[in-house]
């Protein structure tokens, strides 16, 4: 399990002094994001760095590297998944600060500050949004992959092959 101390940092205190939360989590310790995996092994090691942003508030730099394996949605085999995601983030107070926020297309983002943040949730989050809808080998990405490909399993290359052997002759 994680200690609390590398798991949860104030991020308030952490962007006053520039300070740094850093360290591993085993993808079985993120459930979340364990469900779309084929697999929780392995870890992924992550950053944060604190500091305040040009307008004056709270912030931090994160970022998040690893592999992980997802399910081929082509060909249903396992796909390693490089993981190197970064983000910048600026704090708020309240929900209600959060929410009055206006939508825009700033690449910083507003989070809900604390000092006991989350730093496994926002692990967990960061990654499972890099996540690809339609994971994919590259050779089972090109156009008629699967099909005749002597990469792909047996089963997976003519799956409607099954259906001509159904059809009676004459129709």
């Amino acid at each position: 399990m994680i200690a609390d101390a590398v798991r949860f940092c104030d991020v308030w205190a952490l962007a006053q002094k520039g300070g740094r939360a850093q360290g591993e989590l085993a993808l079985r310790q993120l459930p979340r994001l364990a469900a779309e995996l084929v697999d929780t092994e392995g870890s992924l090691q992550y950053r944060l760095d604190g500091l305040i942003d040009d307008r004056g508030r709270a912030a931090a730099r994160f970022e998040v590297d690893g592999v992980v394996n997802v399910r081929c949605d082509r060909c249903g085999e396992s796909v390693p998944l490089p993981i190197h995601e970064g983000a910048q983030f600026f704090f708020v107070a309240d929900e209600a600060e959060l929410a009055g926020l206006p939508i825009d297309e700033s690449p910083e983002e507003p989070l809900l500050g604390s000092d006991r943040f989350d730093l496994a949730a926002l692990v967990e989050d960061q990654v499972i949004l890099a996540l690809p809808i339609s994971p994919r080998h590259d050779h089972c990405s090109s156009p008629g992959a699967g099909a005749d490909d002597p990469r792909c399993p047996a089963e997976t290359r003519r799956p409607f092959a099954v259906l001509a052997a159904l059809k009676k002759p004459g129709r």
